[in-house]
This record gives structure tokens, sequence and C-alpha cells, in this order.
């Protein structure tokens, strides 16, 4: 066996046009360097989290 890991992702047709216009905007962000530092969208990610966490214990 050569390892590694086997996904089976199944992607119900009713989310998949939410999905591809969500990755258009992305890739157009992308294109029009509207990036946000990975450093930065951590601290973003965690301020959610921790926001969150406070409010629903």
């Amino acid at each position: 066996m050569l390892g590694g890991l086997i996904m089976d992702i199944n992607m119900p047709v009713l989310h998949t046009p939410e999905l591809l216009k969500e990755l258009d905007k992305g890739i157009d962000d992308m294109e029009n360097d509207r990036i946000t530092p990975h450093e930065e969208s951590m601290k973003i990610l965690l301020q959610h989290y921790n926001d969150y966490v406070s409010q629903n214990p």
C-alpha cells in the first residue's frame, strides 16, 4: 500500500452554485491583489472563534 488519504466527497447539487460563486469571488480577489496576509487572517479567525465561544458557552 502506498499510503495516503482517500476522501469521499459528495457535494449536493443545490450547494454547488453557491460554492462556485464563492470560489469565483476568491479568484477575483487574488487576481486583483485583494488578499489578507496569513498572520492577519489567523488573528481575525481566532477573534471570530473566541467571540463565538464566549457567546455560546
